[in-house]
């Protein structure tokens, strides 16, 4: 990933002349002259005005690379990408855009482009970035897994672009400070590290982060989630097959492990992986060498294990479902992501940054803000899902908002604990257990406060202070309401 002129990586040598490339930009002035310069240097161009001309285009003619500008009307330049990750997952997308930021480079890094550059163009760091992705495509690095469902393909990412371990998404609870600290330690090492969490809680995140903030950054980094391909087709994903080893084996696969050679493999959820590929990996893990189905030659690799699971792997070992010795084995660097409302004071903090990224997707929603009752019931809302949840509540509301601010009423769906919580043996301040009840009272009522006050039994203006004495998150403030 690229931001502007920070470009500093050693360009590579352009690709055979006549590479083809898609540029999509609703300015005609700005395709034209790009697709001068880039043709100036050897590659055939074909422009599209929207991202609808795009998607047309590619059904009609194979490209190597899309460049696309990110503000368009109607199909804008994330919606292409997502579009172009799910019909050509091998198509590599580098993304332009006047607004360029880290946190725009990293939220269209985690959608699958390739790279991202800031207008007006730097035609060095241009050139070079599509002659990178061109040489990777054609050299098979980053190629889609092709089990036939494309849920579930995978990409490797050769270098970690623009990728910071201080991404908005870690927040700023002491214990996630305390986890960057942990990663920095973990990514000097080249030990296995396992990475325990729920279910959204941000392992992905964590795992990245190792690999970006390690000596192996500038390699891959290949992701796969172990519980998403059929047990039928993991053995021959993560290890490659040779041509024939099985019915539909027409070709030869060199496997995600080999993919991952010099750099990093993420294996996600392995906790489901079944139990006799179990010992096939720990005999890469032990020896250094994999075997691919169907052959008996043996390769050597280098590569790094990161793996994650929301399951509880002491206890699969006991019931006989994962080996102890693979447990011992990848269990070495721990490193344990707390759930969301165990970090209750980064949900204003996360919620914001989501709020930002889902209005850059579809900035004709009226939906600008959290309002304050909103943001309390944000607060004390259970989040089972964690931060994947989070996001994902905050893209619905903003695609179904119908006003500026976000009021209790949007927040209606959410799942709010107990009137009682178990915190301290059952016992909790006035004041906390005040709030969370004028919350939900707020939310039945749509945020009506006149009925609110009434249904609470107290004057209005009463609560007009209760609600201007909250503020600060649910589970930090104390005492009782003013």
């Amino acid at each position: 990933m690229t931001l502007g002129s920070t470009y500093s990586l050693p360009l590579p040598a352009l690709p055979p002349k006549g590479a083809s490339i898609l540029i999509v930009d609703d300015d005609p002035d700005v395709a034209l002259q790009l697709g001068v310069t880039l043709e100036g240097s050897g590659y055939s161009c074909t422009s599209a005005a929207n991202g609808l001309e795009a998607l047309i285009a590619l059904a009609r003619q194979p490209f190597e690379v899309v460049v696309s500008d990110i503000k368009m009307d109607g199909m804008n330049g994330l919606d292409l990408l997502d579009r172009v990750v799910e019909l050509h997952p091998a198509l590599p997308v580098i993304l332009c855009s006047g607004f360029t930021s880290v946190k725009g480079a990293v939220d269209a890094t985690k959608r699958g482009a390739y790279g991202y550059v800031e207008k007006p163009y730097d035609v060095r760091v241009l050139e070079g970035l599509v002659a990178s992705a061109i040489g990777e495509r054609r050299s098979g690095v980053g190629r889609a897994i092709d089990t036939g469902d494309r849920r579930l393909v995978r990409r490797s990412e050769p270098r970690a672009r623009a990728f910071s371990p201080r991404a908005p998404q870690m927040g700023n609870h002491p214990e996630m400070l305390a986890l960057e600290g942990r990663i920095e330690r973990v990514a000097a090492s080249s030990a296995p590290a396992f990475i325990q969490g729920e279910t959204g809680s941000g392992k992905d995140l964590v795992a990245r982060a190792i690999h970006a903030s390690g000596p192996r950054r500038e390699h891959p980094f290949v992701a796969v989630n172990v519980s998403a391909i059929p047990e039928s087709l993991l053995e021959s994903e993560l290890f490659g097959h040779v041509r024939g080893a099985f019915t539909g084996a027409n070709v030869a696969r060199r496997g995600l492990v080999l993919e991952a050679h010099r750099g990093t493999l993420f294996l996600d959820e392995i906790g489901d992986m079944p139990i006799g590929l179990q010992a096939k990996l720990l005999r890469v893990l032990q020896s250094g060498r994999v075997r691919a189905v169907g052959s008996d030659a043996e390769c050597s690799v280098d590569v790094r294990i990161v793996t994650a699971t929301h399951r509880d792997l002491p206890a699969l070992v006991k019931a006989g479902l994962f080996r102890d010795d693979l447990y011992f084995r990848i269990h070495v660097l721990p490193l344990l992501v707390p759930p969301l409302r165990a970090r209750r004071s980064d949900i204003g903090i996360l919620a914001d940054g989501f709020l930002e990224s889902a209005r850059a997707r579809m900035p004709e929603s009226p939906v600008r803000e959290l309002g304050d009752d909103a943001r309390r019931i944000l607060y004390a809302a259970n989040w089972p899902g964690n931060v994947r949840e989070l996001e994902s509540v905050m893209e619905r509301l903003v695609v179904f908002g119908d006003d500026a601010t976000i009021g209790p009423a949007d927040l209606a769906f959410l799942e709010l604990p107990p009137e009682t919580p178990s915190e301290d043996g059952g016992l909790v301040s006035l004041r906390k257990l005040s709030e969370r009840h004028v919350a939900r009272v707020l939310a039945a009522t749509g945020g009506d406060k006149r009925r609110s006050a009434e249904i609470l039994g107290i004057d209005l203006s009463t609560l007009y202070r209760w609600q201007r004495a909250a503020t600060s998150p649910v589970d930090d403030v104390a005492g009782e309401p003013a």
